[in-house]
């Protein structure tokens, strides 16, 4: 029998271009570099070539049964067969010699992130199915199963719902990221018993590896613009493109206000998919206010740490994705947020900033500039209240983090 050390094996679709994602698996390795020094890490991951040149760590592909030979020529119904028996064979080998690859004494990680939803997910054996997967193989082979401040919720499609419920269940500990995850599971008869509450991962990155924030200072603001490329949650093409124009239609016509009020504007990027409605602004920018281009600054973001850097240059901050909304909090920015999801609402309330919250397919220009114009006259006392509200997630993480790591 082997004698190998126990493992941490962090899964998570890290290394896909999604910036948030990825600053939690930055924040975990953190972790575990200050409590486990000698672990032998390995990351399960959408990316793994990327993971493994940013962080030095042995990856591995999460989907490995999807992937088969190019196909080749000839009869439709053949080609369809050979693909399906090599899907097949996959996943028996799968399920047959992974559970192997595990060891008792073994940690397997489900790292942050909006783990247990199914937004942009287009078949229930793809995401939903990986996990259920993965977490069943790691049980069988003896591994301690773990969910650390995951988000839950919603889970739209039945399939997807009882793999992922079926997989969360599965585990020795689970924590969630916000209140709503609790709310949502209860919906759905899940029972949350001994479930814990704990902050977002990222909260916790170092503070030596985080930048400054500029000092707020009276207007006009440096204003950050969080641009997503948002089609509802089931990213319907036909509805989708509807409700796209219409965000991109109000998003403009609110940028040029802060343009005309003297604000300059620096877009903030949380993942490769937003690029089309940075474009798009940028051209309209150019088309209808060129003599304001030089007020609206996009420079690019490939990590977690030119994201910081950036959004220490601002003194608000306006965006959707959750991860941005988190990080300006993080370096102690003012947010509204512009969220499409109930864990928006639940972490700008927890810091005291629940009146600064709209919905991405309801929210009005009035409304926004209503928010935008009162915080410029409680700038404050909003970041401070921020402040305070970090160091307690500080503090609750490494609680989190010594209890699971500290003691494998």
């Amino acid at each position: 029998m082997s004698t190998r050390e126990s493992r941490i094996v962090l899964y998570g679709h890290f290394g896909s271009g999604n910036i948030g994602n990825d600053s939690s698996l930055e924040a975990m390795l953190h972790a575990i570099k200050k409590y486990r020094p000698s672990a032998d890490v390995v990351c399960l991951c959408s990316g793994p070539q990327v993971v493994k040149e940013r962080f030095g760590i042995e990856t591995m592909e999460i989907g490995q049964t999807q992937h088969g030979e190019n196909e080749r020529p000839g009869n439709r119904l053949l080609s369809l067969f050979r693909k399906a028996w090599r899907r097949l064979s996959a996943e028996v080998e799968f399920w047959v010699k992974r559970p192997r690859w595990f060891r008792p004494g073994d940690q397997f990680i489900i790292v942050g992130t909006g783990a247990v939803d199914d937004m942009s997910v287009k078949h229930p054996w793809n995401a939903p199915y990986d996990l259920y997967k993965w977490c069943s193989v790691a049980r069988m082979g003896g591994a301690r199963l773990i969910f650390l401040s995951v988000g839950v919720g919603p889970i739209v499609n039945r399939v997807s719902r009882f793999l992922m419920l079926r997989a969360l269940k599965k585990a020795n500990y689970r924590s969630y990221r916000e209140t709503v995850a609790f709310d949502y599971l209860k919906s759905v008869g899940y029972d949350t018993s001994g479930d814990l509450l704990y902050p977002d991962l990222v909260f916790s990155l170092p503070k030596d590896s985080l930048p400054a924030p500029k000092v707020a200072g009276s207007t006009p603001f440096v204003v950050g613009l969080g641009l997503i490329n948002y089609y509802g949650w089931g990213y319907d093409p036909l509805r989708g493109e509807r409700i796209y124009q219409e965000y991109v239609s109000k998003i403009k016509y609110f940028v040029e206000w802060l343009l005309d009020q003297g604000h300059t504007i620096r877009i903030i990027s949380g993942d490769d998919v937003d690029q089309r409605p940075v474009y798009e602004l940028m051209e309209s920018v150019a088309k209808d206010k060129p003599g304001h281009q030089q007020n609206l600054i996009v420079e690019r973001i490939s990590d977690v740490s030119e994201l910081f850097r950036q959004i220490a240059q601002t003194d608000i901050v306006i965006a959707s994705r959750f991860h941005n909304v988190l990080c300006s909090l993080m370096l102690d920015r003012p947010v509204i947020s512009l969220g499409y999801h109930a864990k928006n609402d639940a972490l700008m309330a927890e810091m005291g900033l629940a009146s600064y919250c709209q919905h991405i397919e309801e929210f009005t220009f009035e409304q926004l500039v209503e928010q935008f114009e009162r915080y410029e006259g409680e700038i404050g006392e909003a970041v401070q209240r921020v402040h305070h509200k970090n160091e307690r997630y500080r503090e609750l993480l490494d609680e989190q983090y010594r209890a699971i790591l500290a003691h494998p």
